[in-house]
């Protein structure tokens, strides 16, 4: 799929916006606080139901103005051609979808239609921040390949603040064994708690080659692995950060890591952890702790990789995602590029420039043309963001 118009009301910076868009590589110059990400926010909060800068949609809705409007007309490129209308109208507590002209009450009923990914210079906190970065990371994913999946996400975190409730509500003159309520609340955690991990830990699997093979393309004499890491064995690393994440190095590792038939070991572990449980006051394991770690030549990258290394593990990072949309979803994903061609050395400017001859639309933001001046790129459309405006230019 590829977008063909976007229309804009109301959203950040931009009162009224009609674009029409072909497909091929789209360029879009303009100084910085212009719009430029303005306008790559909006194509993917059409493609994924949410902003990648904020959790908060009023803050998408333009100063002093009560609603704002999105409208996408997508279309494919296959020989039977599918188009589709999305349209979105966002209010302070109130968000309206429809598809066809007919409203949806979920997001899954339309985030598969426009797969995008996006590319940014906050994608470095991936590697850098803590582990719910990284779980938002693969969660953002598997929301666009499996229908369920967020509806899975929101039953989980219902069920898991029940049960933190009723931990915060247990004495320890409690008698826990006679606690039918919390039993019931752990069988539930389970149930979807399992579910989520599953996915996950998949996902990791299935970038994995991919993942190894982007990192040597620039470090081919390093050794290089990714790791999907249970909340129950993130004890076992060595060290931790004041966010709660750990750091992944040791020689234990070979017992760290788990494997798919460890999942079945969640009922387990919560029950073996209730202890633990009430004197934190809170569900200390489960999907909502997990994480997955980066190695390279046996360290932890996060605390031990140089910024070169860690920049070229968000990039991976972001062509896994690429590839596996495409692959499940059976569709080019909409490639955003926003303002990190700039950023980025030659020989990674040209990894990504690979990516985007492969015929996908693909959208570029910089403030500088002639930051690109040093790798062959054929624009299709070249537009300019000045003064809350945009306009095409030849």
């Amino acid at each position: 799929m590829y977008l063909k118009k976007l229309e804009l009301i109301n959203f950040r910076n931009y009162s009224k916006l009609n674009l029409n868009f072909s497909k091929g590589v789209i360029l879009v110059v303009g100084d910085n606080g212009q719009g430029k990400t303005n306008l790559l926010e909006s194509i993917y909060y059409l493609s994924t139901g949410k902003s990648h800068r904020s959790y908060n949609h009023s803050e998408l809705i333009k100063w002093e103005k009560d609603f704002s409007i999105l409208r996408a007309e997508v279309s494919s490129e296959s020989a039977k051609k599918i188009e589709h209308l999305i349209e979105i109208e966002l209010k302070e507590n109130n968000i309206k979808i429809r598809v066809d002209k007919a409203y949806r009450k979920r997001k899954s009923e339309f985030i598969s239609i426009l797969p995008s990914v996006i590319f940014s210079p906050d994608d470095l906190r991936i590697i850098k921040s803590g582990p719910s970065n990284r779980r938002n990371f693969i969660d953002s994913i598997l929301d666009q390949i499996h229908n369920d999946f967020y509806r899975i996400r929101l039953q989980y975190q219902k069920i898991l603040n029940q049960r933190n409730s009723l931990i915060k509500s247990i004495s320890s003159s409690m008698k826990i064994a006679d606690n039918r309520t919390l039993e019931s609340w752990d069988d539930n955690i389970v149930k979807y708690g399992t579910k989520i991990i599953e996915k996950r830990y998949q996902f990791i699997q299935e970038i994995r080659k991919d993942f190894i093979r982007y990192m040597k393309f620039f470090f081919d004499k390093a050794n290089v692995d990714i790791f999907y890491v249970f909340s129950w064995n993130r004890k076992s690393f060595r060290g931790s950060y004041d966010d709660g994440s750990f750091d992944y190095t040791g020689s234990n590792l070979g017992n760290i890591i788990g494997s798919k038939e460890e999942i079945d070991s969640f009922g387990t572990k919560l029950k073996e952890n209730l202890k633990r449980d009430l004197s934190f006051k809170t569900t200390t394991i489960g999907p909502h702790r997990d994480d997955f770690a980066i190695l390279i030549d046996g360290k932890d990258i996060r605390s031990f990789g140089s910024q070169g290394q860690q920049r070229v593990a968000s990039i991976s990072l972001k062509l896994c995602e690429l590839n596996i949309l495409k692959e499940k979803l059976k569709t080019d994903p909409v490639f955003l590029l926003d303002d990190v061609l700039s950023e980025l050395d030659l020989e990674r400017k040209k990894l990504l420039i690979k990516v985007i001859n492969n015929n996908l639309q693909t959208f570029i933001t910089t403030t500088n043309i002639n930051y690109l001046s040093d790798i062959n790129i054929n624009f299709t459309q070249k537009f300019s963001v000045k003064d809350n405006k945009i306009e095409k230019i030849d």
